[in-house]
């Protein structure tokens, strides 16, 4: 990177936005697996590590579009992803994410006999992505495009069980139990030469799979998904940049042996400002927020009051003409 003015390499690094994806059953959020998949090491050889912790606080309670009163349950998710992004070469690169989940129940807030708190934690799925770039932006050009494709892989439990031997639903399992297929589009513009303003396009396609949950009889499916995340980012200077994202999430309801599960499935509309620190040259720090504005769910679900991120990007690039994409 050392023949790269650091402004440029901060352009660069800052007009892909992550797409969240994997919500558990009632828009109870599991670990954001596609969180930090918009990053990509472009280039042969070069490594990108990333490391991130994401809360999400679920306390909303809605029915349509409109909000309801809760004063009986409060959730939260707590999620800490490692990921490694590798340049195969300077086409194809490939990532890997690891996870795991803690959830929190709290029922009966309201109660004056008191409230009861459940905790499962574990670890939880993982994902393999392979990604080509068709274009790749540079100083001589404002246009990245690449695609990509995956699967979901089901290392988390789905059998935890209450201290009265009860198995817990699945919006409190750590993991899905099945394996998905994830499509993934990537699409990036610098608006002039030498702006440092970017436009970005990332959406992703879940394809979900069957879980036998209790028998071979009972067998339970999360929707599928379709996440769209639009991005509008600069450079303040040298160290300091931001975005601004709108994501659009549209998931189908969830099946139990093939049949709609109530209270499940939507669309949601979210506002997420991030805002990044360069610490070095091969160093950088993310923090990230997530304000819903809209959403439209099937029948009565709990969904996102609020969303905090923080991660952590090591770039080991070997070859210094290329870019390492996405932070």
């Amino acid at each position: 990177m050392k023949i790269l003015p650091v402004s440029i390499f901060f352009m660069v690094l800052t007009f892909h936005l992550p797409v969240y994806v994997f919500a558990q059953t009632c828009s109870c959020a599991g670990a954001p697996l596609l969180g930090t998949q918009s990053a990509g090491a472009s280039g042969q050889g070069n490594l990108l590590i990333g490391l991130t912790y994401e809360f999400n606080q679920i306390t909303n309670l809605y029915t349509g579009s409109t909000r309801l009163s809760n004063n009986a349950v409060e959730r939260n998710t707590q999620s800490t992803l490692f990921e490694i992004n590798y340049g195969i070469s300077n086409s194809f690169s490939v990532s890997g994410t690891l996870s795991f989940v803690q959830k929190n129940r709290e029922s009966g807030i309201s109660n004056p006999g008191g409230s009861e708190l459940t905790t499962t934690n574990g670890i939880g799925d993982g994902v393999i992505l392979l990604r080509y770039v068709i274009s790749q932006q540079s100083l001589w050009n404002r246009y990245h495009l690449a695609v990509g494709a995956g699967t979901k892989a089901p290392l988390g439990s789905t059998s935890l069980r209450s201290p009265g031997g009860l198995l817990f639903n699945a919006d409190m399992q750590p993991g899905s139990g099945a394996w998905d297929g994830v499509f993934w589009s990537m699409a990036g513009v610098s608006l002039l030469p030498r702006s440092t303003m970017n436009l970005g396009l990332i959406n992703s396609y879940r394809v979900t799979g069957t879980n036998q949950r209790f028998s071979e009889n009972d067998n339970y499916r999360f929707g599928n998904e379709f996440i769209s995340n639009f991005s509008v980012s600069n450079s303040i200077n040298d160290r300091f940049s931001y975005a601004l994202n709108l994501r659009y999430r549209s998931s189908a309801s969830d099946q139990r042996n093939k049949v709609s599960m109530p209270n499940t499935g939507g669309l949601w509309l979210s506002v997420i400002p991030d805002f990044y620190v360069g610490l070095s040259d091969n160093i950088s720090l993310k923090l990230s927020g997530q304000i819903p504005v809209y959403q439209d769910l099937r029948g009565f679900q709990p969904t996102t009051t609020y969303a905090l991120s923080a991660s952590l990007f090591i770039n080991l690039n070997r070859n210094e003409n290329t870019f390492i994409h996405g932070l």
